[in-house]
């Protein structure tokens, strides 16, 4: 910018500053993409594409918003605010935080609040850009910043001492070395004092121990008066003033209007003060928290006061500050005159059902004279309806059991819905088979069998504990049979296995190790027996019906098909096939997930894999593996990466052959495998003759009982009953 010369006058013409008379000063917007991100620059392109923050070619690759965005770096410092016209001291230290954003080099500081400090606390420098001292286009960054450095921000001179783990990491990563954290100094530098011993300082007491209240309960036995009663006492001693006060508790409807206190806050004596003591005699001694324990009788004015029980802050205030730790809470003595007088109100018995309507709605009729709805389970069923994907209703596939064998044919649908644990049973119903199909019970809850229906209380019903494979209901006089379940049933069974006794993989292996370990050479006979079962080619496969044979001989009727069809999908084997259904839905799932996440690292990846791996075995154990994924950062969900683990190949030693990891993410060169309708119907070519999409799931479940495989040197793995051979040889 040219100066201008003072003796032309400011008009237009005799200036050379172009800006003079200019009003708007805005830059035209120019959008560039930087490493396939869109962004707003300052600068056309081919002048200077980087942020001006940093020096030319020397910026990330993507700009610092979106690199640094969230990352903190923050302080711990203290500045020494001074005292006037004060005895105690010449200054106070004051501790505050120094936050340093790393996407825009903004600075903030702030203090913590501290109750009844009497100082303005909190915010003390906003976020913004902080100049250094005597500069003008010269601002704090980075390299400014570490333990052991004083800045000044704006006058003040803050001394830091310390920072988070992330700062320190985050600094040496940068090659900044960060010395060890400094102590903070006194909090303030008092004056050498020589008066003797320090006085009592009240308003010291009242800081330190303001709104901590101790908390006992008791009574005050009055029976022996004429119209006495046993009063139930709540008594309260601050610690800030050493006062107390006591007020009573009343029961619901016990005909006595309570007064506004039984006695108000004041420094209770510990006898009764005379006439001299009242009028300008000695302070009489009060009750201190010494005094005060459960069983001790407190004399208020008179009236003996027992301790009975006290709430946890005052008997962790006691353990701490006198060492107690038995605080056994002492029996209250029985009131004979108000046994006769209830004050509680018994609960109202309602009449029988009449058979209108459901339970909570006649309930609900008889409570109140206007008709309001049943008030239903909200908390479930905000946690068990649908979300999203997740409906939370758990279907199975019936057979109708009766004598007639025209019954036997046919295919049910039912439904449990978990938000108010009602079912809903549909009928498939198949060409030339006299049965319509649709709907066969409505959607209601289902009773247990040969109850009384004509009672107050509602009978009991099926629940979702009663919903596994295997299992027989009896629902209005028809007996089902649940012979399969869908994959998103039994996946939710699984993933919740603690609540589904029969999908929790660990008891049923417990439940075999038992029985194996109660018979004499039991686990050797079995698998000796079994030991040339296995698949010729690869060794350590079982072909599922061999392996259900097999269990059937050592746990007899002790367990349930829900069980065997948990153990088969757990330690699924694969003989050889590449796509299986299983194997490429999960796979597409991951797919999707890692494309939405970003991630192709896949060279990274196996890199590590490599180097966890030291002595080139070419497999890792499950945990190990899920280890590295995640650090790796593979935004994958827990139960999704669990499912990727279990249909990737094993070696005999149940560990995961990483070489097929990386070809099951190796989405370029392999791209994901989609089943189409032809390709499902050859899967499921084994399945009855229905037309429903829902059938396809349970046919595919048994094409796997009858053409799959079992892993069976890891099921002996996780059996660990190898002791056992080694003790009975």
């Amino acid at each position: 910018m040219a100066i201008r010369n003072p003796r032309l006058p400011l008009l237009p013409g005799y200036g050379t500053n172009p800006m003079i008379g200019k009003k708007s000063f805005g830059v035209r917007p120019i959008f560039t993409s930087i490493d396939k991100v869109n962004m707003l620059v300052d600068k056309p392109e081919g002048i200077n594409r980087v942020p001006s923050l940093y020096c030319r070619k020397q910026a990330p690759d993507l700009p610092t918003w979106i690199m640094f965005d969230k990352n903190i770096l923050r302080f711990k410092a203290f500045f020494q605010q001074s005292l006037h016209e004060m005895r105690s001291g010449n200054h106070i230290l004051r501790k505050v935080d120094i936050f340093f954003f790393l996407e825009d080099g903004t600075i903030k500081v702030v203090e913590p609040k501290t109750e009844n400090s009497g100082l303005s606390q909190g915010t003390m420098i906003s976020r913004q850009r902080i100049r250094l001292p005597f500069s003008y286009d010269t601002y704090f960054d980075v390299l400014d910043l570490n333990i052991g450095r004083e800045v000044t921000f704006f006058g003040k001179v803050f001394k830091i001492v310390n920072c988070d783990n992330f700062t320190r990491v985050f600094l040496n990563r940068l090659g900044i070395n960060v010395p060890d954290p400094i102590p903070w100094p006194d909090a303030i530098e008092r004056t050498p004092d020589n008066r003797g011993e320090p006085k009592h300082r009240p308003f010291k007491q009242f800081l330190d121990f303001d709104r901590q209240v101790l908390r006992f309960y008791g009574y005050w036995d009055d029976r022996d008066a004429t119209f006495g009663t046993l009063h139930h006492l709540e008594i309260h001693y601050f610690l800030a003033d050493d006062t107390m006060e006591i007020k009573e508790v009343l029961p619901p409807n016990s005909g006595m209007e309570a007064g506004p206190m039984f006695l108000k806050r004041m420094r209770l004596p510990r006898k009764i003060p005379s006439h001299v003591e009242m009028t300008g005699g000695p302070k009489v001694a009060s009750y201190s928290p010494a005094d005060l324990s459960i069983g001790a009788v407190v004399n208020v004015f008179g009236r003996k006061v027992v301790l009975t029980d006290c709430d946890a802050f005052t008997k962790e205030y006691y353990r701490v500050t006198y060492g107690f730790d038995a605080f056994t809470p002492l029996p209250l003595p029985k009131d004979e005159g108000s046994e006769c007088i209830s004050t509680s109100v018994a609960d109202r018995q309602l009449p029988p059902w009449n058979g209108y309507g459901s339970y909570d709605d006649s309930a609900e009729n008889c409570r109140t004279v206007e008709p309001k709805a049943p008030h239903r389970d909200f908390i479930k069923f905000l946690n068990k309806d649908r979300i999203g994907f997740d409906s939370h209703i758990l279907r199975f596939a019936a057979r109708l059991i009766n004598d007639n064998p025209e019954d036997s044919r046919r295919y049910f649908i039912i439904k449990y819905f978990l938000c108010d644990d009602t079912i809903g049973i549909f009928e498939l119903g198949e060409r030339n088979s006299g049965f319509k199909g649709g709907k066969f019970f409505r959607r209601d809850k289902m009773y247990l069998p040969d109850v009384n229906f004509f009672v107050p209380n509602e009978p009991a019903a099926y629940t979702d504990k009663d919903m596994w494979v295997g299992n027989e209901l009896v629902i209005n006089k028809h007996r089902f049979r649940l012979i399969a379940a869908d994959e998103y049933a039994l996946r939710y069974m699984e993933i919740h296995a603690t609540e589904y006794p029969m999908a929790n993989i660990a008891l049923i292996m417990d439940k075999i190790r038992r029985v194996l370990v109660s018979q004499e050479n039991g686990y050797k006979n079995f698998v000796a027996k079994y030991m040339d079962a296995v698949v010729p080619n690869k060794k350590e496969l079982m072909s599922v019906r061999c392996f259900k044979q097999a269990l059937k001989e050592i746990m007899c009727e002790k367990m349930t098909e829900h069980e065997f069809l948990t153990l088969i999908r757990h330690f699924c084997g694969d003989p050889g096939k590449e796509k299986s259904p299983r194997r490429e839905m999960i796979r597409s799932l991951v797919f999707t997930e890692l494309t939405r996440g970003l991630w192709d690292d896949r060279e990274r990846l196996r890199e590590g894999l490599l180097h966890a791996d030291a002595g080139g075995a070419g497999a890792l154990p499950a945990a190990r593996l899920r280890q590295l994924l995640r650090a790796h950062r593979l935004p994958l969900s827990t139960d999704l990466m669990d499912c990727m683990l279990q249909v990737l190949e094993k070696d005999d030693k149940c560990n995961i052959q990483y070489e097929d990891l990386m070809q099951f993410l190796d989405f370029q060169t392999r791209p994901v495998f989609s089943l189409t309708e032809d390709d499902y119907m050859k899967v499921v070519r084994h399945a009855p003759p229905v037309k429903d999409v829902e059938c396809k799931l349970w046919a595919d479940a048994e094409t796997l009982i009858r053409e799959g495989y079992v892993n069976w040197n890891a099921f002996l793995c996780q059996l660990n009953l190898e002791h056992l051979v080694k003790e009975q040889t």
